[in-house]
């Protein structure tokens, strides 16, 4: 029959594929029913089933479709062309032709027969009766892939119960899977945080994924930057191609069920006594049963589509007066405007976009959630729509907010010039204050505009109260509060963490709002983690956090904010297990937020890699941190990122990479920007080699100099920790000293490698060498051995020498490997087939593709193809990784 051509390697699945061979491999086995959504991956698992199975069975296809379902044996044509006219309305004749087709020796074949059924969904009847009579004769195994709407004859679901096949539902793919599917598709790796977003949008549908991935790379919204895919911006649009296949599906449908989808998808979420009202309610039921929507578990039962991605095609494909009909229904049932953010934001757009009068002040408040939300489009489409003058200057702040986050910091500052200056409202002073500091950095201007727009603030503050409407007195004092935490967070921004700590603390513990508290508990944290107590920075900003969570959407904007202070601090408490953990679940959860602020969250994963010596891991990691910051940049994280890639690189000794990051940190210091101190200990190491080691060596003393003058304790043990690295043994009584009043488990180790340095214990140094290394800290393993050979050389003991330069030089080589993925583990062998697990047995006792073929009786292209398809699945590209239990450096987001 059709000809199965191999595909690209399965992405997931692999369980049941392995359960499908071996339905199939079983002779007196059942047959199987494939049951999914379309484009969910029925086809793509059946011909890798096949694939695998090779020689040992025998493939037969045949075709359902919409326009023969009522014709008798329609299905079964292709194996009915010895039939005459007469005969081919007779079961007996039809059930002998099948018979004969697929055995035309006419004598049983080693290899079984399995008749593979696409869209079995539309089989006709008779052709089901004659298939499940070859199935129960054992003449054929038989493969039915099924949609669940339309739903199969109803002897197909007879099948499964009397045991003739066994059925499988295939589920979407996971964000692992995804990565690894879209790394699949543009054959290379793609960054995490565009796989999240990738994945919420289609829904885990590779169909929908794939079409997604073409349609962005068309709109160059999807780049390759470094070696790795990335979004340049938010995914706008669908393809042509996408929309036919939504509207393919939903004209199957009944009309009370097209119409209960649309009222979803235009309204959505919406409480499900609203929707029971507005429409059918038994199509809901029908609607659900199918997964088109799903029904929330929270009070009001909201109900939203099951695919973000055909809600959106649904909305350009409902008519405008439709839609307004619509509109006017839900609005007339509801008895106020939705309490979803998401239903605000559709509540809003739906109403613009329908010509229904929606209040200026709505619209205000869906802009300041779509902005808290990280949907910047959305803000630029309703805005303007807002006509009350005393709205507008509000309007104009989220307009400016928005151009921020996609990089247009001119048009920002634009956007926000003479707002302070020309507003009544307390409010939008703050958001417009805020949002100017926020801007300083990016602009090169220095911690000093920070502290101007915290003047401008109260200066504004006293305009309102002196003006005829005067100002409430709780709202100047909130107000009042708030310039002086930004007025603090300049002083931070300049170093000055010591002198602010005990005010914040103060404001922290005592202020009645929760907006100054968490302000204040968020920058004394930082001041804390950056004074050498990260572990008691973590405990405030967990409880801040909790604020966050539970105190309504206001809170989301400080967000980041609060992020980027608990990332701090886990780095400089050296948790970095949970700092991973973290980052996992912030891409999991949050995947519209990565489009704009993913490339600091890459390069807080990268940093981990660096401390840790995965540089094999890292310094890819970083590269794409620094494209993404390229792209969007509103944390002034470029240089860090520059400078952390260019150290990296110097370690594993790739020069030309090590200056181009160089020179690129170099033009950035230019520009005005504003490094960290460790990023600037990271750029003098990445220069020692031409600098020379004693010039990068006084330039880091420097740094360290103002770390400590700073009170930047933990900046100050990072520093020293360079020195170290760099051959100077004469800071470690330095290092102690810094070492003892901090907390974590960074300090702790630095204090133990500095004391050792101190007494010259080598054997103490290989001991911390070897703990480093069964924690994972590869580069601080390595500094260890080197540091203990030094002592060792120093005594001229040659014995023990030789064991420092082995120990040495073992360390060393684990720097350069490229390491475990983010998710870890050893080879997941459980995700290959039991034939590949034969293979990946042979492979890791040391056999030869040759021996292998001979000892499973294959060819040795056959075993070749195996390989292939395993090490897609592993993740992996050499068979050495395979024999070494490395794998997943595929991808790594």
């Amino acid at each position: 029959m059709t000809e199965v051509v191999a595909a690209d390697a399965l992405v997931g699945r692999f369980n049941v594929m392995a359960a499908v061979v071996d339905c199939l491999l079983d002779v007196n086995g059942p047959g199987v029913l494939l049951f999914g959504d379309a484009g969910i991956g029925k086809t793509a698992l059946i011909n890798e089933v096949v694939h695998e199975l090779g020689q040992r069975v025998r493939p037969f296809r045949v075709f359902a479709g919409p326009t023969l379902a009522s014709v008798p044996f329609a299905a079964l044509a292709p194996l009915l062309t010895a039939l005459t006219p007469s005969q081919i309305n007779e079961p007996l004749s039809v059930l002998r032709a099948v018979v004969a087709a697929l055995n035309p020796a006419g004598q049983p074949h080693p290899a079984p027969a399995v008749l593979i059924v696409e869209d079995a969904h539309h089989i006709d009847d008779s052709s089901v009766a004659v298939l499940a009579q070859l199935a129960a004769a054992e003449a054929a195994k038989v493969v039915f892939l099924c949609r669940p709407y339309p739903a199969p004859p109803a002897e197909v679901f007879s099948m499964w119960s009397e045991g003739l096949v066994d059925r499988f539902d295939l589920q979407p793919l996971n964000e692992q899977e995804v990565n690894q599917l879209c790394a699949q598709a543009l054959d290379a790796p793609v960054v995490q945080g565009t796989s999240a977003v990738l994945c919420k949008y289609s829904g885990g549908n590779p169909m929908f994924l794939l079409e997604l991935i073409e349609h962005a790379k068309s709109l160059g919204q999807l780049v390759c930057r470094n070696d790795a895919w990335m979004l340049s911006g938010e995914l706008r649009g669908t393809s042509v191609r996408l929309m036919d296949l939504v509207r393919n599906q939903i004209l199957m449908l009944g009309a009370a069920q097209r119409e209960t989808l649309e009222t979803v998808a235009l309204a959505e979420p919406v409480p499900l006594n609203v929707v029971q009202q507005a429409s059918d309610s038994s199509a809901v039921d029908e609607l659900q049963e199918l997964h088109f929507i799903e029904i929330a578990s929270d009070p009001a039962r909201h109900v939203r589509l099951a695919q973000p991605l055909v809600g959106e095609v649904i909305r350009q494909l409902v008519p405008t007066a439709h839609s307004m009909t619509i509109r006017r229904r839900i609005v007339n049932l509801m008895e106020s405007k939705p309490q979803t953010m998401d239903g605000l934001l559709r509540y809003v757009s739906w109403g613009l976009e329908s010509g229904t009068e929606v209040p200026d002040s709505e619209i205000l408040e869906a802009a300041q959630l779509a902005n808290r939300l990280f949907i910047p489009s959305y803000v630029e489409r309703v805005a303007g729509a807002i006509k009350d003058p005393s709205l507008r200057l509000a309007a104009q702040v989220e307009v400016a907010r928005a151009k921020w986050y996609r990089g247009d910091i001119r048009g920002s500052v634009s956007s926000l010039a003479g707002v302070v200056d020309r507003t009544n409202d307390p409010r939008t002073v703050r958001q417009a204050s805020m949002l100017a500091a926020q801007l300083a950095g990016r602009q090169g201007v220095g911690p000093n505009a920070i502290k101007q727009a915290a003047y401008e603030w109260e200066a504004a503050l006293a305009r309102l109260a002196e003006s005829r409407q005067g100002i409430d007195p709780d709202e100047l004092e909130r107000g009042k509060l708030g310039s002086r935490l930004l007025s603090l967070e300049g002083l931070q921004t300049e170093g000055h963490y010591i002198e602010t700590e005990r005010e914040l603390r103060q404001i922290w513990k005592e202020a009645d709002d929760d907006e100054s508290r968490l302000v204040a508990g968020t920058l004394l944290a930082e001041a804390m983690a950056v004074a050498g107590r990260p572990v008691s920075a973590i405990q405030i900003l967990m409880e801040i956090q909790d604020m966050v969570a539970t105190s309504g959407d206001w809170s989301l904007q400080y967000a980041g904010m609060v992020m980027r202070r608990y990332i701090l601090a886990l780095q400089q408490a050296g948790e970095f297990g949970v700092l991973e953990t973290f980052l996992k679940n912030h891409v999991s959860q949050a995947p519209n937020s990565l489009i704009y602020s993913g490339g600091m969250l890459h390069l807080a994963a990268g940093m981990v890699d660096l401390r840790r010596g995965d540089l094999g891991v890292a310094l890819p990691r970083l590269r794409q941190a620094v494209s993404m910051l390229r792209v969007s940049d509103m944390g002034s994280d470029l240089p860090d990122a520059v400078a952390a890639a260019a150290y990296a690189a110097s370690i594993l000794k790739r020069r030309e990479t090590a200056m181009t990051y160089s020179s690129e940190y170099d033009a950035l210091i230019r520009e005005g920007v504003h490094p960290s101190l460790l990023a600037q200990g990271h750029a003098a190491v990445a220069r020692a080699e031409h600098t020379g080691t004693q010039t990068a060596i006084s330039r880091l003393m420097s740094l360290a100099d103002s770390a400590a003058a700073d009170g930047a304790i933990g900046a100050e043990i990072d520093i020293l920790m360079l020195v170290l690295r760099l051959g100077d043994p004469g800071v470690a009584r330095r290092l102690i000293a810094v070492a003892e009043g901090s907390e974590g488990r960074t300090a702790e180790f630095a204090l133990s490698v500095g004391l050792a340095l101190a007494h010259k214990d080598a054997d103490r140094l290989i001991e911390l060498s070897d703990s480093a290394a069964r924690d994972g800290l590869e580069l601080a393993a390595a500094d260890c051995a080197s540091h203990a050979l030094r002592i060792l050389e120093s005594r001229g003991d040659k014995a023990r020498q030789l064991e420092g330069q082995r120990l040495l030089k073992r360390r060393t080589a684990a720097l350069d490997k490229a390491g475990p993925a983010v998710e870890g583990g050893s080879p997941d062998l459980q995700k290959l087939t039991r034939r590949e697990q034969e293979i990946a047995t042979l492979v890791q006792s040391g056999s030869s593709n040759k021996d292998i073929a001979l000892s499973l009786g294959l060819s040795l292209r056959t075993v070749e193809g195996h390989l292939y398809r395993m090490f897609a699945k592993l993740g992996i590209s050499h068979r050495e990784d395979l024999m070494n239990g490395a794998h997943g450096t595929q991808g790594v987001g």
